[in-house]
């Protein structure tokens, strides 16, 4: 009865502490990870790179705002002046002289200038720069995928490296217990020197295995901060065990749906921005060769001229017409400008045609790559299970005397690795799927 008393006291207290536990201490463990959507915001506002090709879009938006401005009537204002030496003159009668004008001549007034037809060339080179337009802003979809994928790359490298050191870590504390137990049977003479050099010396390759990642850490926690530009990467010390990062298989978990896709290579934002440049090329090629043909203007002009003739006096002049002009000989100028410019976009959209090819089979790779990677997961999983047994046999083993201590450093070494290995497989799953979310633009 007295017993059955003590395990209600315990149950009550379990029961009791558990809500303390998880309203209390986890909140705060959470509070302290950087999640990858946070960094991945910081590093889209920080991004340098990715302002710059946002005004390059805008230059390029006004460029072709400008041209819209063609289709509409100019109103400048007009001036000249001149000076001549010489004024034609006519002798009316002996003695008398009558002459054609002044040495000072001058005109100035307001003109209306306008293109009434130009063989669409105008048209053609809008479309040139519309396209451009729409070209700069693929190229900024793309940095900013590129962007996301670098940040998560070197997220989960750190990612990575942390689950590295926690195993290294762990298992350094199970060498350390182990050579406190091999020191102790030599000082009671059941161990032999051997034994103690070898837990001497897994001791020590993991405590310099620690440091080595430690500070492979430092060097990666310095990459992510340049892409990123987060100061919390900055501040946070990672030497701690505490865990900072989101761990890689809840990060695979998100990025699992990219698996499942169904990828059009053509809407893919650096082939579009390819593409869009080859059709922009080709509108600048028509519209060099438009100008092979006529251009018709219309233009009136309300001025003040001097002089009037013999009259020396200012006088108002209106004046309205049409002019047209077209090229008879230009030496081959516009054939070959526009022949330029169409290899150029010939150039370009077979550029597009190998980056598709090459992004099909990109993706068709990733794929089985992962489908292979994930049936490798299972399998690692029971070699870890089965290690982890054959090590705690085996150091039973050593304990009761039967085994050398170097079979137990083996089966420690086996138990470690198929860890680490457990965790390189979710970063390759992951590291793939991130290639994915690279090619869909996200």
């Amino acid at each position: 009865m007295p017993k059955l008393n003590h395990m209600k006291i315990l149950t009550i207290i379990y029961i009791i502490s558990t809500p303390l536990y998880a309203f209390g201490t986890e909140p705060d463990s959470k509070n302290n990870v950087l999640t990858l959507n946070d960094l991945e915001a910081v590093a889209l506002n920080q991004s340098l790179d990715i302002k710059s090709k946002e005004y390059e879009v805008i230059a390029t938006q006004e460029k072709s705002q400008s041209l819209t401005s063609n289709y509409i009537p100019k109103l400048s204002l007009e001036g000249s002046y001149k000076y001549l030496s010489e004024i034609p003159e006519i002798n009316m009668a002996p003695g008398r002289v009558l002459k054609f004008g002044d040495n000072i001549n001058y005109s100035i007034g307001p003109t209306l200038t306008m293109t009434l037809f130009d063989f669409g060339a105008k048209s053609q080179l809008q479309k040139s720069l519309n396209m451009n337009v729409s070209a700069k802003k693929n190229e900024v979809i793309n940095l900013k995928s590129n962007v996301l994928f670098k940040s998560r790359f070197h997220y989960i490298n750190l990612a990575l490296l942390l689950e590295k050191r926690a195993v290294i870590a762990n298992s350094l504390k199970v060498a350390q217990k182990q050579l406190k137990d091999v020191s102790s049977k030599q000082r009671f003479g059941s161990g032999s020197r051997l034994d103690l050099l070898t837990a001497q010396k897994e001791v020590h390759e993991l405590e310099s295995l620690l440091k080595e990642t430690s500070f492979n850490i430092e060097a990666e926690k310095s990459e992510l901060y340049k892409v990123s530009s987060s100061q919390k990467i900055k501040e946070t010390n990672f030497e701690s065990a505490q865990n900072y990062l989101e761990k890689l298989e809840f990060i695979k978990n998100r990025f699992i749906s990219y698996k499942s896709r169904n990828y059009i290579t053509i809407e893919n934002a650096r082939i579009k921005s390819l593409k869009d440049q080859s059709e922009s090329l080709e509108n600048q090629a028509s519209s060099i060769s438009k100008q092979r043909y006529p251009k018709v203007n219309l233009f009136a002009k309300s001025s003040l001229d001097y002089p009037n003739g013999p009259d020396l006096t200012q006088f108002n002049q209106n004046a309205v017409g049409i002019t047209l002009s077209m090229p008879i000989f230009d030496g081959g100028e516009i054939s070959h400008s526009a022949s330029e410019k169409q290899n150029q976009a010939l150039a370009l959209s077979h550029q597009v045609l190998n980056e598709e090819r090459n992004l099909n089979e990109s993706i068709h790779l990733l794929l089985k790559r992962i489908d292979n990677l994930t049936e490798q997961n299972e399998i690692i999983q029971k070699k870890i299970i089965e290690s982890n047994e054959i090590s705690k046999l085996l150091y039973k083993s050593y304990l009761e005397g039967h085994t050398t201590f170097i079979e137990v450093e083996r089966a420690n070494v086996k138990s470690r690795e198929a860890q680490l290995n457990l965790s390189a497989n979710v970063y390759q799953i992951t590291f793939n799927l991130i290639q994915l979310a690279n090619i869909a633009g996200e």
